[in-house]
Parts: C-alpha cells; structure tokens; sequence
C-alpha cells in the first residue's frame, strides 16, 4: 500500500512517465508496445496476458442501493469495471502474452484509450491480477513505441499463519505509524493503551473516561438513569440521562448506572441498580469494563465481562455509548453525551416476553450477543470466530502478537485486537520466511476492485454468512483474506439477504446516500470515481492507511487547502470560477471547500453536532428542535455529488428529520435557510 504523499502523486499524475519508456533505438517495434510483467521481488511471470481494455467498455452504469441490496442484484454485472470487462469481453481486446523470461510485445495499438491490465496464467495461483498500471488510462499515442515494466502482487497461501505486527516491525519499522491510527487503538484496554497504540492525534479519546470517578464504592461514581423501555427501538431501548438533568423526559427510571473506578484494585465498573424490582437477586451487580471500543472519531462504547455472580461466562459485552461531541442541551436523544448501546440484553423487561421472565430484573446477555461474535471481525487481526466450550459464547480468536494488547482466546499469548499489517496483506509467515517480496498482498498492484474491498470488506454493511454484520463465511468462520475479487466475497462472505446496506433503513430515500456509519465503500461503489474512463480511484489515494501523515482522517494532503494535491492531483479546478460557474456566486470571506459541497456529512456516527437554524436554540421539546434545527452529522459522503435543497430527502422534509445538504450545513452558516421548501 502506499505510504507517502509522494507515491500518491507519482500514481495519479506521473503513471505515464513512471510505467512507460520510448525506445527510439528500437525502429522495428515502433509502433509496438514491448515491457516486461515481473513478480514484486522482480522476477519474470511467464505466460501472463496482458490486455489493452478499451475504456469504451467500462460499464459507467451508476450502481444503486437497490442493485446491491435486492434480487437479482442486477450490480454484480458491473461492479467490478476492470475485472467484469475482461470477463466479457476479453478474447476481443488486443493482447499478448509473455514469453518465458517474462517479456512481451504487442505489435500494434489501436486507436483509442485503454487501461493496462494483467491476468496471470492459468494456474497460476500466487499472482493476483491487474498490475502496476492499471488504474490510470493510457492513450494509444502514450502506449504507440513505449516501453513497460508492469509489477503483479504475489499472495501468500491458504496455510499461511499470522505472525503479528509486532514481527512485522522488524523489517518494516517505518510503519510503526500505524500505531498512531484509529484502526489500530479501537479496542483499548481500559485506560491502559499497549505498546502499538498511540492516540495521541486524538485529545478527546479518553474524555469519556473522566465520568468513571476514583472512588472507594460505586455510590460515590456518575449516576446515570435509565428509563422508559421502549421495545421497538434497535439498540437503544433506554433512554438515558445523568442524574440530575431535567431537560431528558424520563417517565419511569427502570435502573441507575454507577460509573466508577475502584480506589482498592483500580478497576473500572459499572453497576447496576434496579429501581424496579427491589426483590432482584442480582441487584447492584459489578460489570467490570475490559475494554474501551472506539474513541478516536465521534462515539466511545465500554465492553464488559460478567461477573460470575451473575453466570459463568468468559466473552465480553456492550453497555452504554459515549458520544464525544454529545450535548445535554440537545433534546434529541441520540444526539446527546450518552446513549444505551444494547444495555437491554442486560434486562429482562415486563414489558417484552422476548427478554426472559418480565419481572424486570437484571440478567446475563444471550451467549449469542458477545463483542467477539457481533462486531469483532472488523477489529481483530486474524479473526476467527469459535463456540466456547464450557459457556456456549460467541468467541473468537486473533492473531499471537508479542505487542498484542491482551489475551482474549483459547490460546496462549497476547492477541492482535485491532487493524495490524496483515489485515491488509495477509498472513506473513511465508513472506517472512522468504526474506523477499513473494507471499504478501501489495496493494498498489492490484485491480482497483480488489484494492478497495480490502477497505470494502468492514466499510460497508452486508450481512455475513451467519447472519449478523460481521462479513464472515459459515465454514471457517474467518474474514476473506485480502486480495480477493468483490465476486468472492459477495459470493462466500456475504448472506445473500443482504448485500450491502438496506436501502429502507441505512440509505436515504434516494437509495443513494449512507445515513449509517461505516459505509463509505458503498458510497463509493456509486460514484463516479470508481467507475470511468479516466482514473479508477481507490481509497489509499485519499487516505494513507499506516497513519503517515498529520492530517485527519489519515488523509494524505491538507484537507482545509484546495489547492493541496489531495483533489487536484487528479482535477485541476479554480475554487472562485468552478462556484461562479455553479452557482452563480462566490465567496468573498472565508474559503468554500471542495469537501463542503461534494462530501456533506450524510452519515450520523456519534451526536453530530447543530447544522443550520430556522429559529436558534434554546429549544423548548423535541418536536420544538425538530421543526427549528437541521443537523450536520459526523461521517461525509463518499458519493462525490453534490445534493442541493430540493433533493427528496430535503424538500418538504421537517428540519430534524432532513438529510444533510450543503445548504443545510456549511452554506447555511450564511445563507437563509428558511427559504428551505420546508413547510
């Protein structure tokens, strides 16, 4: 994968002079187009093919909610354009293969624009497909008399093992900068980062930890109630307010929740007190947190073990959600400090037969409902899903890491609890052993396709093959390995009732836009940057995934400059013309960013924070804020459109209940939002 600005730039505006050498000694192949197809350690791959794909036979079809979500998912057709190409029609483009030391001709080049592709052999099953120049179009001028030298990744294979980051470190120290990524400080020991996790680019990232006050009993801790039990919410059946805060209307307090950190062993707990059931056996139960799960962008929630006084049990569990950005002056209850994050399985309510008895009292989650059998897959390097022996829990198993945060399998050693090296380029002990390039995925050698659902595989929202989110087949019970095909891991790994994202519930009306998190691949897979006749854009030319750089979001350029390389590697656009020509307008005062029209945050992860005002706080009820207040959310859009005020999710919708448009956010810092068709 790349790991500077440098490479970045190189690939997107200098891939013709990088990929391509004239040979103006060589009168005979003039015209043709000769190089040689090499292995990542540099040696010669007989018997490829190399294709000249027209760029006239990339499907630009815009991919749709529904094409990915519904049967007969009519998307699978042309949502992988170089590799759905090729399979097509690829006996019609003009090729050739390579020769036994690896080198190839192709006499003459058509007219036209193509993108230079590479299939290995037949048979061939350490070599991926695609090539170091594949993702960038070509001229037949550019190709007419040129010269290639085009590299393919190699692969490690099925009986590969995981090595961890940690040995990974050894020859590759330059990206211990990975440690200072939010892939890789997602799931924390409480309190107590391990020696790969650095948050320090994030100074919100333990805030949430100051509510567990140092006291020697959990009265002297942050007293939360929880309330109002409502059974046809998802996650959040609670409402969920600190004691004393009179602006959250809680009808009925079902339990107060102690937040605290013990003065004798310096542990964190929570505990539970029943205000329902004062007969409760396990009233005032001790749920010791383990681990901190997020935190570096927007939402931190708190795993749990379960004491034995309430069942034997060995996994851990999710209790409350701390939103960073939260404000307990907002009436909306989502977008306030805390929100209950499954704490219901905690509670066998009277009011629903399908949490237990009904005599409302706490009780041990489903064995079913562990962190590690519901969210774990997209964290854990190395995943890999089992049944506890003894307790029946979903639990899973990670990679041996000698840096690893903590033990939290069957097996002796610390364990790689978070986004470490092999993720990303599969299992290492082959490479290793090699002491060479063989055995490892390169990315940048990839299809696009295969490049981006490395990312598309947990940045997206399928269903896996045992039906939760976690994109895992129902044999190995394992993530797909990196380098695969988008046809693999829709075919072995995803649950063919779901896809990707439900367009009733994850995607805004117009079946375009994410308004759930973790969803920014299937934003992409509808944008123009993924598919077109130019540039295949894939997610490490905006994000550099070893943490490399100072900016958010590990992006690689300033996003608050436009004229950074980040957009203009690939467009070259005067700010002040492009909105005159827009928009009719420019900006005299502050800066208008490529961002704040083409990427508005669509997408609610933690609070969000207020957008634009018809009437400015305070409010009086939630209805009150509703009709008055748009939001701004915390995820953007990665569709690259620009949705304007009269979009459907916009136009006669009440302000609170509105998709996030520019209009509704950062131009309606200045402009008029009441003239909004609102009602």
């Amino acid at each position: 994968m790349r790991s500077t600005l440098g490479c970045v730039i190189l690939s997107c505006v200098c891939a013709l002079a990088a990929a391509c050498r004239h040979d103006d000694s060589d009168d005979d192949n003039a015209g043709a187009l000769t190089g040689a197809v090499l292995s990542a350690e540099g040696s010669p791959i007989p018997g490829a093919t190399v294709y000249l794909v027209p760029t006239t036979v990339i499907n630009q079809t815009q991919i749709t909610g529904a094409g990915v979500y519904s049967s007969p998912y009519p998307a699978e057709a042309y949502d992988e354009p170089l590799e759905d190409a090729v399979a097509a029609s690829g006996p019609t483009f003009s090729q050739t293969a390579t020769d036994a030391a690896g080198q190839f001709t192709l006499s003459s080049v058509p007219d036209g624009n193509f993108f230079v592709y590479v299939a290995p052999p037949a048979g061939d099953t350490e070599h991926l497909p695609g090539g170091s120049t594949c993702k960038s179009a070509y001229s037949a001028g550019q190709l007419r008399g040129a010269s290639m030298t085009i590299k393919l990744s190699s692969s490690p294979s099925a009986s590969a093992t995981y090595t961890g980051t940690a040995g990974c470190l050894v020859c590759h120290p330059t990206y211990v900068t990975e440690k200072t990524t939010a892939h890789k400080i997602g799931i924390m020991p409480i309190g107590a980062p391990g020696a790969e996790q650095d948050a320090s680019k994030f100074p919100s990232f333990f805030n949430g930890l100051t509510k567990f006050k140092s006291t020697a009993t959990y009265a002297g801790g942050t007293r939360l109630e929880l309330g109002d039990y409502d059974p046809t919410r998802s996650f959040d059946k609670f409402k969920i307010r600190e004691f004393g805060d009179t602006q959250m209307p809680i009808t009925t307090v079902y339990a107060n929740l102690y937040l605290w950190k013990s003065t004798g062993d310096g542990k964190y707990y929570i505990t539970i007190d029943n205000m329902l059931n004062g007969g409760d056996p396990n009233d005032l139960t001790n749920l010791e947190v383990r681990f901190t799960y997020g935190g570096a962008v927007y939402k931190q929630r708190y795993l749990v073990a379960i004491p034995p006084a309430l069942d034997a049990r060995n996994g851990t569990y999710f209790t409350l959600q701390y939103n960073i950005e939260g404000n307990d002056t907002r009436w909306n209850r989502a977008r306030r400090v805390w929100r209950d994050y499954k704490f219901s399985n905690f509670w066998s309510a009277g009011v629903d037969a399908t949490y237990g008895n009904g005599d409302d009292v706490i009780v041990a989650p489903p064995i079913t409902q562990t962190f590690e059998g519901e969210c774990a897959a997209c964290h854990f390097t190395g995943y890999q899903r089992y049944t506890d022996s003894i307790t029946g829990e979903y639990r899973a198993r990670a990679a041996n890491n000698a840096s690893g945060e903590a033990d939290i399998d069957d097996d002796v050693g610390a364990d790689e609890l978070n986004i470490g090296c092999e993720v990303c380029h599969g299992p290492g002990s082959e490479h290793a052993a090699a002491a060479s390039a063989r055995y490892i995925v390169a990315q940048r050698y990839l299809t696009p396709e295969r490049e981006n659902v490395t990312c598309g595989r947990c940045h997206d929202r399928p269903k896996g093959k045992t039906g939760n989110e976690q994109p895992i087949n129902d044999v190995s019970l394992e993530m797909m390995r990196p380098g695969q095909s988008r046809a693999t891991f829709l075919s072995s790994y995803c649950s063919t009732s779901q896809k990707g994202p439900n367009p009733s519930s994850e995607l805004w009306s117009d079946g375009l836009h994410s308004k759930t998190h973790h969803q920014q691949y299937s934003d992409l897979l509808k944008s123009k940057h993924y598919k077109n006749d130019r540039r295949l854009v894939v997610c490490a030319d905006c994000h550099d995934p070893h943490g490399g750089t100072s900016y958010r979001h590990q992006l690689l350029t300033d996003p608050d400059d436009n004229n950074s390389f980040l957009c203009q590697t690939c467009h070259t656009v005067d700010t002040l013309s492009h909105l005159q020509t827009k928009t009719g307008t420019y900006m005299t005062g502050m800066s208008t960013l490529c961002a704040d029209c083409h990427m508005p945050k669509t997408v609610q992860s933690g609070s969000g924070r207020y957008g634009a005002f018809l009437v400015t706080p305070p409010y009086t009820s939630s209805t009150d804020e509703g009709n008055k207040a748009y939001w701004e959310n915390d995820i953007s859009s990665h569709l690259f459109q620009v949705p304007r005020k009269t979009h459907v999710d916009v136009a006669g919708k009440t302000p609170g209940n509105a998709m996030v448009t520019p209009y509704t956010n950062s131009c309606g810092i200045c402009h008029d939002v009441s003239q909004l068709p609102y009602p």
